[in-house]
């Protein structure tokens, strides 16, 4: 397979001029996007090519109205530099994301400007067929949206971020945790047959790590993890900038790493998995086990509605000083942070971001916490080199994630030299 780095130039490639010319063009407008506002120097730093040549190719994008001028940037001795950015009315992409919390869309400008952010319930008693007609529903709503919108550009690309098992290369969902009835959807064929839209597939973990990675808080580190805490528990693994696949395509599932041979079984057959004892969901679940068997505890009265328990809730409880939540939230906490000081331990990251239902939730407590206990299981000399943080996405982090799936193949989908090739890999500096 010919591979196409977007930081190593145009090695390897053997076409023509016209279609290395094209090639080109498509490179430096990928690097705008990416870095924008840039500036013609940092860009032919990036692709080691002259200054004029970058400039000769940014002539013909402003043309075509591709990216635009805007601002300078500090001068550093003469002229300050002209600074470019994509065009944001040039085009419009769709974010669908599907957990176990909802489905959520929006639609973004080629900037990845979030518009119309829209929610919509899901249950696994829903069934298969009318999940689709939701996830249907969700992408038809925001293509009205889009058309209704007078600065918005037509829709090049739809991103579609999906809890489970995933298929990246053929755009199918493979399983959904706890949907039984959802096995081997392909929703890339189903979303571009209805629609007529290219369509993107891949586990919301690696489009939100992906997101991270480009416009978050990961963008400036090469060896990081993203860690998601919510009714799943799930990590996305940068490694030399680039996010690590496997050989499967489907790598991170922390939440099934055992902790304990005598745990509760999990839905996926086995035993004292991390995510049956320490995740958002597990936390619900003892806590309703707890209120069966009549242990007094505070967190109902925290409840967003009669009967629903939440981590909100547990946690709210914990900080007005609740026994049984404290006692709850601390076992979670211990569990999990020695659960990422063994990722620590294994990856060395420079960075770990923590996002989630339970980040959301647990706030200060919750990373005061886990950072106690990553203190006296990891290294010391490992420990001290890792910054943690939590999501700067919050709450918006999943479907912050899909827009971006969208934008980054919308604006690599020229640079894949060979059919296929794209195959949902993701690597910050290319396709691999």
């Amino acid at each position: 397979m010919q591979n196409f780095n977007p930081i190593r130039g145009e090695e390897g490639l053997n076409e023509g001029p016209a279609e290395r010319r094209a090639h080109r063009l498509a490179l430096i407008r990928f690097h705008v996007w990416r870095e924008g506002p840039v500036s013609r120097a940092r860009i032919g730093q990036i692709l080691s090519l002259n200054l004029p040549t970058v400039s000769n190719c940014v002539g013909e994008l402003l043309e075509q109205c591709e990216i635009i001028e805007e601002g300078y940037a500090e001068s550093t001795g003469g002229r300050k530099p002209q600074l470019l950015s994509v065009n944001p009315r040039k085009g419009s992409v769709v974010g669908i994301t599907f957990s176990s919390r909802g489905i959520s869309s929006a639609w973004a400008d080629l900037r990845g400007t979030l518009n119309n952010v829209r929610i919509y319930p899901f249950s696994p008693a829903m069934g298969k067929e009318r999940t689709l007609d939701t996830l249907r529903q969700a992408v038809q709503e925001q293509l009205q949206a889009v058309r209704l919108a007078p600065e918005a550009g037509p829709v090049k690309q739809i991103g579609i971020g999906i809890s489970g098992l995933v298929d990246a290369r053929e755009g199918v969902s493979l399983g959904f945790p706890r949907f039984d009835e959802w096995v081997d959807v392909p929703l890339r064929s189903i979303f571009e047959r209805d629609f007529q839209i290219p369509t993107v597939v891949d586990n919301h973990i690696v489009a939100v790590t992906l997101a991270e990675s480009i416009v978050g808080q990961l963008k400036d580190f090469e060896n990081a993890l993203y860690v998601q805490l919510g009714p799943g528990l799930g990590i996305g693994i940068l490694i030399n900038g680039r996010i690590y696949r496997g050989s499967k395509l489907n790598v991170g599932e922390f939440g099934h790493t055992t902790v304990t041979e005598n745990g509760p079984i999990c839905y996926c057959g086995n035993y004292g998995c991390l995510e049956s004892l320490a995740s958002d969901y597990a936390l619900a679940q003892q806590t309703e086990a707890a209120l069966r068997e009549g242990v007094k505890t505070t967190i109902p009265e925290y409840a967003p509605e009669p009967g629903k328990i939440t981590t909100g809730a547990i946690f709210r409880a914990a900080a007005d000083g609740d026994r049984f939540a404290l006692n709850l939230v601390e076992k979670a906490a211990r569990l999990l942070g020695t659960g990422i000081a063994n990722l620590v331990n294994l990856f060395g990251p420079q960075m770990i971001i923590i996002g989630g239902t339970m980040a959301e939730a647990g706030g200060d407590m919750l990373m005061s916490a886990l950072c106690g206990t990553l203190s006296t299981k990891a290294l010391d000399r490992m420990e001290k080199d890792v910054e943690i943080r939590r999501s700067s996405f919050g709450n918006e982090e999943a479907i912050r994630g899909a827009v971006t799936l969208a934008l980054y193949h919308y604006f690599t989908a020229p640079l894949i030299t060979e059919p296929g090739a794209s195959a949902g890999l993701l690597d910050l500096r290319g396709l691999c």
